[in-house]
């Protein structure tokens, strides 16, 4: 039990560490369901591969070599008799392997669509509820899980063809070595005593050799989660740091655009050879219609992403010079969908900061117009919020984003449509709490 749950914890966390790493790109390409599926349900999978069935293997293989150095002993002919069935058992085998291959496979990924499916409808919900769409929702999940229904049969019943066909090729085995060992018995090349040790002997080999030859379809399940996670720990980081990259020691002089295009996936052009410089306490707004390309200029800025030609420069310095998570750390970052997480309102506005002093936390709030409303939750400061935050406005959630900025005390402020989603009250509270924030930036 503690190797196996090792095991599972130290494969989760690489994987989770190597995926906190990756850029955005992978995320916009990959569902959550299926993030979440390698990360529980294949790892799982791997545990029974690495723990019960590796151990397995072991005493199987052990038993077949000792079995067979005795069997050798009696006699070599009637050895060589019995393994003969071996290769032949194994090659029939390995054919139902390539088939199990990629029943598994399948099996997998439409459970990561389950996953993916489920999540999508419980974050969702207000809209189905709204669209008054539960049946046609209930009856697309209702195909999904037919259709991983079908393949599960289909990939179990070949997997359920490994038992019989062992079986059936150790009797025809077993009837061979009958029929001559007899022969051998009737010839005085053998005696009767040690014909009858050999052929309990040979019942032994074939027990372990018979679970060896299922083995492969016992294991592919989890072979194929293997992959899966692999798959993920193989996934290049994208945006890693140069060599030599040095730590972002502040903004003094300018952020320059110099002649930057970028674009998705090699894609058509969202930016094309786009120059301007921002000087400390300007404000500059990017004006434009939806798909202008704003978000991906200011996710330039916070190297979500590198320019495709062109460079983004801080006091004359390429942002791929600095080490990418110490430029992030200096930047405050307010997006039109805030990201708040389950747990206080203390924790949320000192996300990542450690262990923050509580008045610095309650003077970013009263900086942000939040105080009144946090005094108002249950617990105040000490409120868990609950999954997305959803017992709070719009507005709220957005003065709690902006305190999170406050108390980060950054030199570079980007706003993405922060108050684009509010009503003029909340809205208006908002931008008094963002006036406090651009105070020396």
């Amino acid at each position: 039990v503690k190797l196996e749950q090792n095991v599972v914890r130290s494969t989760r966390t690489q994987v989770y560490r190597h995926l906190l790493e990756l850029d955005l790109r992978f995320f916009n390409l990959t569902r959550a369901g299926d993030i979440i599926r390698r990360l529980t349900a294949d790892v799982d999978q791997v545990r029974l591969l690495v723990t019960n069935n590796f151990f397995k293997l072991l005493t199987a293989s052990l038993q077949i070599v000792i079995t067979i150095v005795f069997l050798v002993k009696i006699n070599l002919t009637l050895t060589f008799i019995a393994l003969v069935v071996l290769p032949v058992m194994f090659g029939l085998l390995s054919r139902l392997l390539k088939r199990l291959k990629r029943g598994d496979r399948g099996v997998m990924e439409l459970a990561s669509d389950i996953t993916s499916h489920l999540q999508e409808t419980v974050f969702g919900v207000r809209q189905v509820k709204a669209a008054a769409a539960e049946k046609f929702e209930a009856d697309r999940f209702d195909r999904l899980t037919h259709r991983y229904m079908k393949a599960h049969v289909r990939t179990e019943r070949v997997r359920a063809l490994a038992n019989p066909m062992s079986e059936l090729m150790g009797t025809i085995g077993t009837v061979i070595l009958l029929w001559y060992g007899a022969r051998m018995v009737q010839g005085d090349q053998l005696e009767a005593v040690a014909f009858l040790a050999f052929l309990v002997l040979s019942m032994k080999l074939y027990q372990p050799a018979k679970w060896l030859s299922k083995f492969p379809s016992i294991v592919n399940p989890g072979i194929v989660s293997a992959e899966r996670i692999f798959e993920f720990l193989d996934t290049p980081v994208g945006m890693d740091d140069r060599d030599g990259a040095h730590a972002f020691d502040g903004f003094r002089d300018e952020i320059r655009f110099e002649n930057v295009s970028f674009h998705y996936n090699d894609g058509e052009a969202v930016l094309n050879d786009v120059s301007f410089v921002v000087k400390p306490g300007q404000v500059v707004a990017l004006v434009g219609p939806s798909g202008a390309g704003k978000t991906t200029l200011v996710d330039l800025v916070a190297r979500f992403y590198d320019p495709t030609a062109g460079r983004v420069t801080v006091d004359g310095v390429d942002l791929r010079e600095f080490n990418a998570k110490a430029f992030r750390a200096k930047l405050g970052i307010v997006t039109q969908e805030t990201v708040l997480f389950h747990d206080t309102v203390r924790a949320n506005i000192g996300y990542a900061l450690g262990d923050v002093d509580a008045a610095a936390v309650e003077a970013a709030a009263s900086a942000a117009n939040a105080t009144e409303f946090i005094e108002r939750l249950p617990d105040g400061y000490e409120t868990v919020l609950g999954e997305r935050a959803t017992r709070l406005s719009g507005g709220q959630r957005q003065r709690l984003a902006i305190a999170r900025a406050i108390l980060r005390d950054p030199p570079i402020l980007i706003f993405d449509e922060a108050t684009s989603a509010l009503d003029s009250e909340s809205e208006r509270l908002v931008q008094d709490a963002i006036e406090h924030l651009l105070s020396g930036r």
